[in-house]
């Protein structure tokens, strides 16, 4: 039988399953394939779950958490050949290389203003490549930000960036990337404040203290009119205050040389405008 709370949660998972499914068939993922990523999920978190208990877990108890048989959660923990590709969570390459463009001090003022830089050389975008780019070439990243239009070459073959971020609006594996890393985000943070809410050793203060902000305006009144002029500040407003918050972020950043004294940790903020379909 289930709670009310369960109900809930079903009901709005219902929701949200929505875009993403309409996503998948528009892309050709079929349901059993869904299944399968799903099911591996629910053997991973419950497996993930009891492991930051301090408890190994076995396959009886990652069995009885999820409903899958122990038959098949060996399986699937023995088999990892068959895991599927997910996208990787960090930010993509191109992201990296503008951010890093307007931040390290080699290649920037340090404070969020990119230099304009020769194509190689000591402190050249070939060099900026070379240091975050991994293993892309310098002249194909070039020529991806040109097309992206965020970068621009002059007469002299100086190359000037015009952003320090870039979100694809072509459909590919970027964009995709883009979609899971905000999706996957924004879930954390509702659950990390489920969890404190929840908790009834604190205090109201103390909860607000801990929580992550999660804030929303809406309106199911607007005239169109309304809705035009909303929908242009949005997309004035926006991204000047996602510039500012990528110049404290980017000011707060440690030096590539201390990387590996301190494991990494995402921290950031998103931003979207929603209009019901």
């Amino acid at each position: 039988m289930q709670t009310r709370i369960q109900e809930a949660l079903l009901s709005a998972l219902e929701a949200i399953l929505r875009p993403v499914v309409k996503l998948l068939l528009q892309s050709g993922v079929s349901y059993s394939e869904f299944a399968s990523v799903a099911k591996s999920v629910f053997v991973q978190v419950a497996t993930d779950d009891y492991t930051k208990r301090g408890r190994p877990a076995n396959f009886s108890q990652v069995s009885a958490m999820t409903g899958i048989s122990r038959k098949e959660v060996s399986r699937m923990r023995k088999d990892k050949s068959g895991q599927r590709w997910t996208p990787n969570m960090e930010a993509s390459p191109v992201n990296t290389i503008l951010h890093e463009w307007h931040f390290d001090p080699i290649f920037s003022d340090g404070a969020g203003t990119a230099k304009t830089l020769p194509f190689e050389g000591p402190v050249s975008f070939s060099a900026l490549v070379q240091k975050y780019g991994g293993d892309i070439p310098p002249g194909a990243m070039r020529a991806t930000l040109q097309k992206a239009g965020v970068m621009y070459q002059n007469e002299d073959g100086l190359l000037t960036v015009t952003q320090p971020f870039f979100y694809p609006r072509t459909y590919n594996e970027d964009y995709i990337r883009g979609l899971a890393f905000s999706l996957s985000n924004l879930g954390s943070t509702l659950l990390y404040n489920s969890t404190v809410h929840q908790r009834t050793d604190l205090t109201h203060e103390k909860k607000g203290e801990l929580a992550r902000l999660e804030r929303g305006v809406w309106s199911e009144r607007l005239s169109r009119e309304g809705l035009i002029r909303f929908k242009a500040w949005v997309d004035a407003a926006a991204p000047k205050f996602l510039e500012e918050a990528n110049r404290v972020i980017g000011e707060g950043e440690l030096p590539q040389d201390k990387w590996a004294l301190t494991p990494p940790k995402a921290v950031g903020l998103n931003v979207f405008y929603y209009e019901e379909d």
